[in-house]
């Protein structure tokens, strides 16, 4: 794992690992923990490599939320109230056309899902993930959560939404629009089985509706077709020519750029540009990624080492495959991971759906 910095192991005893949690791409091996190999460590410039260890052990004592759920102020507690049922609203609403549509692929679920497969599908995932995060509970617990983490309104945030948790993409945006927090999404057009599959019902086309609907201001700076090279270069020739023209009206309909990279560097490059731009000079407060784009995890084996929830800001990776959060990492911005859904269900209070 060249370039891969790990945290100590204080660290590592108070947050956790993802290795062994079965919760990435299909394909991606969960490397066993080790440490740096020594020509590894020369390949990095030594003042790099030195205030890298100095991040890793400040992270070992950086406070974060905890995982009890301390009170919260009455406003805090309304402003939660309000983004479940907006998100009760909203997915009655997309499932109302999807009905319309003949597209409801989950008759028990809440509207938000797509089929186990389609031309648009990516990669392998949990149908009790997906519909556990189709839950507007999560709405609510994640206003607490970002409240109790020190955001308040008008701080900025920059996210990462791939299709995979359409549920927890709206849940996200709706708990950041009751804080009053500034979101910019780039979102993405693929996503694993049951994810947001569908053509007309992929997330930034729901997205779409939605911001038509009233339902929800548009959050994406940038759409892309997501996938492999942030191209679904995974994809068929002929799926992969859908989702670009998926993104490309999305794009153009939510007033974002459309994201066609030549490569996995160039798609993360184009991604901090558009998050720079739409920070307008203002401090990253929060980085959130939410499911598994390569573009924002990054491709090498050292993402495999972190939980999911919040992370503090430390160089886990500093190889070329590394993605937007191992970059905004390394610039001291925090990160919130939702990825692995049934762990932070389990956490968070939100019932499991099997």
């Amino acid at each position: 794992m060249t370039g891969v910095i790990r945290p100590p192991a204080p660290f590592e005893r108070k947050f956790g690992t993802m290795a062994g949690k079965g919760a990435f791409r299909v394909g991606r091996p969960v490397a066993a923990p080790s440490s740096t190999p020594p020509a590894a460590l020369a390949a990095v410039p030594v003042a790099v490599f030195v205030a890298a260890i100095l991040c890793t052990i400040a992270a070992a004592f950086l406070t974060l939320p905890t995982e009890a759920g301390a009170p919260v102020p009455a406003a805090v507690a309304a402003a939660a109230a309000r983004a479940e049922a907006s998100m009760r609203d909203a997915e009655a609403f997309i499932r109302a056309r999807k009905i319309d549509a003949g597209l409801l692929a989950d008759i028990q679920g809440k509207g938000l899902l797509g089929e186990e497969l389609t031309p648009l599908t990516t990669t392998l995932g949990s149908h009790s993930a997906k519909r556990t995060a189709e839950d507007p509970r999560w709405a609510a617990v994640l206003v607490e959560k970002l409240w109790g983490a020190g955001l308040r309104e008008g701080d900025f945030v920059a996210a990462s939404f791939s299709g995979s948790f359409p549920g927890l993409n709206l849940a996200f945006s709706l708990a950041c629009r009751s804080l009053g927090l500034r979101l910019a999404v780039v979102s993405s057009v693929t996503a694993s089985t049951y994810g947001a599959n569908q053509s007309g019902f992929t997330w930034p086309e729901m997205e779409v509706l939605l911001s038509q609907g009233g339902y929800l201001e548009p959050v994406s700076v940038g759409v892309a077709a997501g996938g492999a090279e942030d191209t679904a270069a995974d994809l068929e020739p002929e799926a992969r020519s859908l989702a670009a023209e998926i993104a490309r009206r999305s794009a153009k309909a939510l007033g974002a750029g459309f994201i066609e990279p030549a490569s996995l560097a160039d798609a993360v490059g184009k991604r901090m540009s558009l998050y720079r731009e739409a920070a307008k000079g203002k401090r990253m407060a929060l980085y959130a990624n939410i499911g598994g784009a390569d573009a924002s995890l990054g491709t090498s084996d050292a993402v495999i080492e972190l939980s999911s929830g919040f992370l503090p800001p430390y160089p886990f990776d500093l190889s070329k495959e590394r993605g937007v959060m191992a970059m905004m990492m390394e610039e001291g911005v925090p990160v919130m991971s939702l990825l692995n859904v049934r762990d932070l269900a389990l956490r968070w209070g939100i019932p499991i759906d099997e």
